[in-house]
């Protein structure tokens, strides 16, 4: 991310120094976030145990505690609609909350598959085996939440930060994350339509995001399986990843133009059964994310 490039979302927008520095403190390493303020969307309500995991901004990128609320009409406001015209974001409208984050990376995934997809870059994703690097790093970053209870609850590529030059990856946007037993998310279900395990029938159907099959919102007897078990629950980060992996090796099998080698078919294999058991249409016989680490890269 260019520090003075916006990325937006449907609900929030990330700013770096040069968009913001006139209204606000400028602070070391710091870009802030702006998000509308949603009541099933709170990406402070778990962050207290976010931060007790050991070395927890090696895997994820949070908000620091400060919060700061801008008013509609205020100059820093229409600075930010001004700024916003072209983009696809909804935040306007009633007062807005800005905190500062860390600097993640300089793109997000979804930056780098539209990379693949129209300009044959190749610079991050060389091969499979990097594909699996990036897996086996986002999946020991939701082992070490699920390890305290906590399910992210909506991976995609839009929430998954890349530094091209380092090849890390961190995890953003806590605001659907929730804690064992998790009886808010069992109550409010939400998630990312394309990722979220559950069919929406207005969705189209894209050859990279094919039509969800998955059980994980069918009712048995009046009852869907995260109610009648809440570790469930932990099975819907499997889904979500598995389906970001398919995105991404779909946009590359699609550019790449392969060799023979057999070392490129062999982890190409391992990816396909990787995703096939994170997408595993019953939840009850899916996998977990460590039991995936345990099969595929011998991490317990």
């Amino acid at each position: 991310m260019h520090e003075n490039l916006i990325k937006t979302g449907s609900c929030s927008i990330i700013l770096g120094p040069g968009h913001f520095g006139k209204y606000l403190p400028l602070k070391n390493n710091k870009l802030l976030k702006i998000a509308k303020i949603i009541n099933e969307h709170n990406e402070f309500r778990n962050l207290s145990i976010v931060r007790t995991i050991e070395n927890y901004k090696k895997f994820y990128t949070i908000p620091d505690k400060e919060i700061i609320f801008i008013q509609p009409g205020r100059e820093f406001y229409q600075h930010l609609e001004r700024l916003c015209t072209y983009e696809e974001c909804n935040i306007f409208g009633s007062i807005l909350s800005c905190y500062y984050i860390d600097y993640a990376g300089n793109k997000d995934l979804l930056d780098t598959i539209t990379d693949l997809q129209l300009n044959q870059d190749f610079s991050i994703w060389k091969s499979y085996v990097y594909i699996l690097k990036f897996s086996k790093q986002i999946m020991t970053s939701l082992k070490y939440l699920h390890d305290k209870g906590l399910c992210h609850l909506d991976i995609k590529p839009e929430n998954i930060m890349v530094d091209t030059l380092k090849f890390k990856f961190k995890i953003i946007d806590f605001g659907f994350c929730s804690k064992e037993p998790f009886q808010d998310f069992i109550n409010n279900t939400r998630g990312t339509p394309g990722y979220f395990p559950k069919d929406i029938q207005s969705e189209k159907d894209e050859p990279w995001l094919p039509r969800i099959v998955a059980n994980d919102f069918i009712k048995v007897k009046g009852k869907i399986p995260i109610q009648m078990d809440y570790l469930q629950v932990y099975k819907i980060d499997s889904f979500c990843l598995g389906r970001v992996l398919n995105f991404l090796k779909y946009i590359y099998d699609e550019n790449k133009l392969y060799s023979c080698c057999n070392s490129e078919i062999n982890k190409g294999k391992k990816l396909n059964s990787l995703i096939y058991e994170l997408t595993y249409p019953d939840c009850w016989k899916r996998k977990t994310i460590s039991e995936c680490l345990d099969i595929f890269f011998n991490i317990l």
